[in-house]
């Protein structure tokens, strides 16, 4: 990891924790170890204000680009609030399993995904870009 630990805006960190609290009741499995890596990982991150988060740190609303290291394929994905997921349009809720798997991490990490059973590969960030016209947390804090 670039910065040695995840990293979450404060104002993400608490609309993440209020999810979480109203979350996890009707999913399935995958969605609930999800969440629950979720939970553990927010627990473990560095929280920060708005105007320190790095923009390359992949968050709410951010663009990401991930490549396979083992056969180079690329997963482009957008991670969103629930409410604006749109698997067609490759936009992700924030409580999926695999924005849960990146949200914190930077443009250059390698992470372990599992798509499959038993499965693990390998995934570099090859790209990070904040949209800063998608719908804006309002969080009051």
């Amino acid at each position: 990891m670039k910065y040695g630990s995840y990293i979450i805006e404060k104002r993400e960190y608490v609309y993440i924790k209020r999810l979480l609290n109203i979350s996890g009741y009707d999913h399935t499995l995958a969605h609930k170890l999800a969440l629950e890596k979720l939970k553990h990982k927010i627990e473990d991150a560095i929280i920060v204000e708005q105007n320190e988060m790095p923009l390359e740190i992949i968050r709410i609303n951010s663009g990401v680009k991930i490549k396979c290291l083992r056969n180079s394929s690329v997963i482009p994905l957008q991670i969103v609030i629930p409410m604006d997921e749109d698997l067609n349009k490759q936009k992700f809720s924030i409580l999926s399993p695999l924005p849960v798997s990146l949200i914190g991490y930077s443009k250059g990490d390698i992470v372990n995904l599992t798509f499959s059973k038993d499965k693990e590969e390998q995934y570099i960030i090859e790209e990070v870009k904040q949209d800063t016209t998608a719908n804006q947390l309002d969080i009051p804090i």
